[in-house]
């Protein structure tokens, strides 16, 4: 199910319903947080049900399984590309400001034109993000207890999770939540205001180790290693800090500096590489 917002567009903007152009004014443009699909707000009850995948059952009949096992394809969306798109397989432009056209995959980020999309190959990497991401794959069944079991593949060998205050840093924090949706499964990123650090942890908690983000101020770090001491996660996680709003000495001390924007591509990767001791 998509996650809508109102939003504007500087550039032509097409609905991925009816494929007509979207006005640019904020009141008639809609878009998915998760995967940037755009409707108009009379379109949007008619949207498939086609938002990125968290667990293997939402993959559903478009799996791949060979002798390497169970695999994920890529996972399309339909235009609104990039200026600057190169087809992957020609390294051609693609896309168009004059209709909806091309496609781009919303794991491993590539662009590709409809004519050359069964030219790539079927299975997707993930990217940039790969040893980062659980991808949905490994989010395949449920323990004992209700919670689900997560698994990573030999590509994910830094596994990160994600915890953002969405009521920090004056909207900065709703913006960095849907940024990290955008980049890594969903299932992955949590909002503190939404239930708090617990279920993420619980996630997360049979992996021998795994990386945290808190992007939030010293009240959210707080809560996070309370948690994490409650369930003795202290040995198997390192914790990374991303400073949003005020109240951020525990970040100075560490001397983690605040992004200057979520829309600084290369600023958000930064924090999905692996880290040094």
């Amino acid at each position: 199910m998509h996650n809508w917002y109102a939003c504007s567009h500087a550039r032509p903007t097409y609905c991925n319903v009816c494929k007509e152009a979207l006005s640019g004014v904020t009141s008639h443009g809609l878009s998915c947080e998760v995967c940037k699909f755009k409707a108009h707000k009379r379109c949007a009850v008619r949207a498939t049900n086609n938002c990125k995948w968290t667990t293997l059952a939402s993959i559903g009949k478009d799996i791949i399984e060979d002798e390497d096992g169970v695999s994920m394809p890529h996972q399309w969306l339909e235009g609104n590309l990039p200026v600057s798109a190169k087809c992957s397989v020609c390294e051609k432009t693609c896309g168009s400001v004059l209709r909806l056209q091309d496609w781009r995959c919303l794991w491993c980020k590539a662009m590709v034109h409809s004519g050359c999309k069964e030219q790539l190959s079927s299975k997707c990497p993930l990217g940039q993000c790969k040893v980062s991401i659980i991808p949905p794959t490994g989010l395949n069944s449920i323990d004992s207890d209700g919670f689900w079991k997560a698994s990573c593949p030999p590509s994910c060998t830094s596994p990160l999770l994600v915890f953002v205050n969405s009521k920090s840093g004056d909207n900065q924090g709703v913006k960095f939540l849907r940024r990290f949706k955008q980049l890594l499964n969903p299932a992955q990123v949590f909002d503190l205001m939404n239930g708090g650090p617990h279920l993420g942890l619980r996630l997360f908690q049979k992996f021998d180790t795994f990386r945290i983000l808190v992007c939030g101020g010293d009240g959210s770090v707080g809560w996070v290693l309370s948690e994490i001491d409650a369930l003795t996660l202290h040995k198997q996680c390192q914790l990374g800090v991303l400073p949003l709003g005020t109240g951020n000495d525990l970040a100075r001390v560490l001397a983690c500096r605040p992004p200057r924007s979520s829309s600084r591509r290369s600023e958000v990767l930064q924090f999905l590489k692996p880290w040094h001791e």
